[in-house]
């Protein structure tokens, strides 16, 4: 039988419905209930949807479907399958507005992952949430009275959405597994270089305790004889005034423990302390490095 779509405007009352039928799920379903996640085009504010709340629900696992199911249809949900074989069982409540749709599926389901990557997606950047609701709005259009091929021409849409999001993240996730590699240049005070050295004397144990690899730090010098611009009209010579301290962490979280740690260790508090009001350094810039690989 032919199903007719039909968009409407986005109603700004779908998030409290939405709540009002996760909390209602949440007392049918009880125990069996990890997760209760709003899905679908309800789910992004503004954004033209049928009048339809979608709802993932995540059991505890996959034996759990069964019972969670009768408790569905005992409470008036009609089944409707797990239809494509992705362990994800649908169930439709007509009565009251906006109808419901609630997905079953157990924990790390690949669909439930990839609909709340589009979900988020969406959310996050107006100018592909626009680019979706002209392409409902076409698509429905063109097919009104065929649900099926409707979500059908989607596809494409979404699927390269969740793809990009996906490379983007495993860029994310293998640039995380780089080392992190720090640079902070300091601009001295006048007359206070044994203060910053003792400082740095601190800062080297500090950082090596909590996992990195300190490089030193590297105070000004006189510049050697004889000795000109590589690149003249280009290059200059620098203030002399500057201190600058290298450090290498094996990779992200690495970096991020030892920022963490820092806060609760008792010399790192000291060493903060003591230098919070007057620094020996006027000021200082940080810079994140990492390795260039050499082409051999």
């Amino acid at each position: 039988m032919a199903t007719r779509v039909e968009i409407v405007a986005y109603d700004p009352n779908w998030p409290q419905r939405y709540l009002e039928i996760a909390q209602d799920l949440r007392r049918t379903l009880g125990a069996l209930v990890i997760a209760v996640d709003h899905i679908g085009s309800t789910a992004v504010p503004d954004m033209p949807a049928k009048a339809v709340i979608d709802i993932d629900v995540t059991l505890r696992g996959l034996p759990d479907i069964a019972a969670a199911s009768a408790l569905l249809v005992a409470a008036g949900y009609q089944a409707r399958g797990n239809r494509y074989d992705d362990d994800v069982w649908a169930f439709m409540l007509q009565e009251g507005e906006p109808k419901r749709r609630v997905y079953l599926c157990p924990p790390d389901n690949e669909t439930h992952r990839r609909r709340l990557v589009f979900r988020d997606h969406l959310r996050s950047h107006a100018d592909t949430a626009l680019a979706y609701a002209a392409l409902k709005a076409n698509l429905a259009e063109t097919y009104r009275h065929d649900g099926d091929r409707y979500t059908t021409e989607k596809t494409r849409f979404i699927n390269a959405i969740i793809d990009r999001e996906d490379r983007m993240t495993g860029e994310q996730s293998a640039m995380a597994k780089t080392s992190v590699t720090c640079e902070i240049r300091y601009r001295l005070k006048s007359g206070r270089l044994a203060e910053f050295e003792a400082y740095a004397q601190t800062w080297m144990t500090l950082i090596e305790r909590h996992g990195g690899t300190h490089h030193g730090y590297f105070v000004p010098r006189e510049k050697p004889g004889g000795v000109g611009a590589s690149f003249p009209g280009v290059g200059e010579e620098g203030a002399g005034d500057i201190a600058v301290a290298l450090f290498t962490f094996p990779d992200e979280p690495a970096y991020l423990s030892y920022r963490s740690d820092m806060a609760v260790d008792p010399d790192g508090m000291a060493a903060n302390a003591l230098y919070a009001d007057d620094p020996p350094f006027v000021s200082y810039e940080r810079v994140f490095l990492q390795p260039l690989t050499r082409r051999r």
